[in-house]
């Protein structure tokens, strides 16, 4: 730190001499002798020397070496490029460049210059949204805790209705009963009335007959025997009848489902809206996308890799957010079906989702994105702003691929094609092929592109569901799983049984193989560019062995 008493030169030859200066250059302090010596040596003569109290423990922690090259300086600018390199990037990567600069000569009038006036004011706007973002998410924060009290009082508010509701339902069942019991009564008794009826005509028989047995005559018996041989026969008949269609009746509680359904009294739902502030990005910034990237790339060469550590599975998609973040769709377990990443490696945030994923689709012009979940005959909606997911929406087959088309979803399933809007309302389907569409992709001419994995074939389709053409190569083709496409639109199609990258042009043409298991490739799936062409993401192996080679592309 500048705030430093003593000469940082002196020091390290045992000197003790007090500082005046700091030198920005050197990163030191500087006694009056050398700050002497500084004026007097050539090479030093332009270090640039301020108060030593200046504060300069972060202003001056700046990189100086190169990110490729470690042990090389940064020595020259690229125009072109609007970046810093090194002497080795300046002759390998910028080669072709128009204007190569040493930073000293690239450096003069920055002060004064169009670039450190936008930094400024991109800076100033960063700190803007910054403290905007601060206070929003300061406010966010009280509103949680407000909402709760809110939520608790509504929680009670609901069980007293759900008390007042079922002492209503209970006053209408003891109603219900009391009425029950009253019929029924009435019922029985009407039952009972016309038994005793009956119960005193056949007494009233017993009683002749037996009186007659005992004081009557022979011929008197006889005639009586006649005549009540045709009453019992009837009242034989009549309770053959009747006894049949009595009950015996119980009343009883048959309770409802509503213990059961009542688990709980409700859920916690989070409601969220996008944040009100709003960061525009600069023009600057906006304007670095250079357009020699439409050109054909021609160098591919692994800079890094990056382990997944999901034990199950594959991810057998990917796409690139605008910001340049990784999402993958994770096909081993639902809690992470869909994860983001860095571009550099560094994992951000999984979302769970109601099954495990295959296929993903950005929605353009939202933060949304469509995802396949296969084993559910389902796709699901996500916000990949907050990662929350959305409503689900089923579909009449095990679909994998998913492309966004004209406002339309387009979904892969077993030799068909289907187009859905974005409600979830089928509105066409086209046959295509035979076995599943595992990758569905859509070029700047609105073709389709999509990968019959065990099929090994490549189809285009256009709008109207024409096949344009299908495109095999035997052996090499072996497996197209994933594609993506470059600046000029030719596709890139990982094949994960031959363990190659295949580019082939949009009329259906094999340009080359760029990437083979020779150099690493181990069943590629995922496949994806960064939004400047400038790195290549393909998603290698399997189960423990899961990795992202990152490959940089001139």
């Amino acid at each position: 730190m500048a705030s430093s008493k003593m000469c940082g030169p002196c020091s390290r030859v045992d000197k003790l001499a007090s500082a005046v200066t700091f030198c920005t250059d050197c990163e030191d302090p500087l006694c009056a002798d050398c700050v002497t010596m500084h004026k007097a040596i050539k090479a030093l003569a332009l270090h640039h020397l301020i108060d030593k109290e200046v504060q300069t423990d972060k202003a001056f922690n700046i990189r100086r070496t190169c990110s490729d090259h470690p042990d090389m300086a940064l020595e020259f600018y690229c125009s072109t490029h609007d970046t810093l390199c090194c002497r080795t990037c300046s002759v390998n990567t910028h080669r072709t460049c128009g204007k190569i600069l040493p930073v000293d000569v690239a450096a003069r009038g920055i002060k004064s210059s169009v670039m450190l006036n936008d930094v400024t004011v991109d800076l100033k706007g960063l700190l803007k949204n910054v403290e905007q973002l601060v206070e929003e998410r300061a406010k966010n924060k009280e509103n949680i805790e407000k909402s709760k009290a809110t939520t608790l009082q509504t929680i009670v508010k609901f069980k007293r209705q759900l008390i007042q509701e079922l002492d209503e339902l209970e006053k209408k069942l003891l109603t219900e009963i009391d009425e029950t019991e009253k019929n029924l009564t009435k019922q029985a008794e009407s039952e009972l009335s016309l038994i005793e009826i009956r119960c005193k005509a056949i007494v009233d028989l017993s009683e002749q007959l037996e009186f007659l047995t005992k004081h009557g005559s022979e011929i008197q018996i006889l005639m009586l025997l006649n005549t009540i041989r045709v009453d019992i026969s009837k009242q034989e008949n009549d309770f053959h009848n009747l006894v049949p269609s009595y009950e015996c009746i119980d009343v009883s509680f048959k309770a409802s489902g509503l213990k059961s359904a009542l688990n709980s009294l409700g859920s916690v739902e989070i409601k969220s809206v996008p944040c009100s502030i709003e960061h525009k990005p600069s023009k600057r910034t906006q304007a670095q996308v250079p357009p020699a990237y439409e050109k054909m790339l021609t160098k591919f060469k692994l800079k890094t890799e990056f382990r997944v550590p999901y034990s199950q599975g594959k991810i057998s998609s990917m796409v690139v957010t605008k910001d340049n973040r990784l999402l993958f769709c994770y096909t081993g377990d639902k809690s992470n079906a869909l994860s983001i990443w860095s571009e550099t490696g560094y994992h951000i945030q999984d979302c769970a989702l109601a099954g495990t994923a295959w296929g993903i689709a950005m929605i353009p012009g939202t933060n949304e994105a469509v995802v396949t979940l296969p084993s559910l005959h389902s796709i699901q909606f996500v916000n990949i702003a907050s990662m929350v997911p959305g409503k689900i929406i089923e579909v009449p087959d095990k679909c994998y691929g998913v492309a966004v088309i004209k406002d339309m979803i387009v979904l892969g399933g077993k030799g068909k094609m289907y187009f859905f809007s974005m409600t979830g309302s089928l509105q066409k389907t086209f046959n295509v092929g035979r076995r599943v569409l595992h990758s569905l992709k859509t070029s700047k001419m609105d073709m389709t592109y999509c990968c019959e994995a065990d099929n090994d074939t490549l189809h285009c389709i256009d709008f109207n569901g024409t096949v344009i053409f299908s495109y095999q190569s035997p052996p090499d083709f072996d497996g197209p799983v994933d594609i993506t496409f470059d600046g000029k639109d030719n596709l890139y199609v990982t094949t994960w049984r031959s363990n190659k990258v295949h580019r082939i042009s949009l009329d259906g043409n094999l340009i080359d193989i760029l990437l083979k298991k020779e150099i690493g490739l181990d069943e590629p799936y995922g496949i994806a560019f960064n939004k400047n062409y400038t790195k290549l993401f393909i998603a290698n192996g399997k189960c423990e062995n899961k990795q992202v080679l990152i490959y940089d592309c001139a």
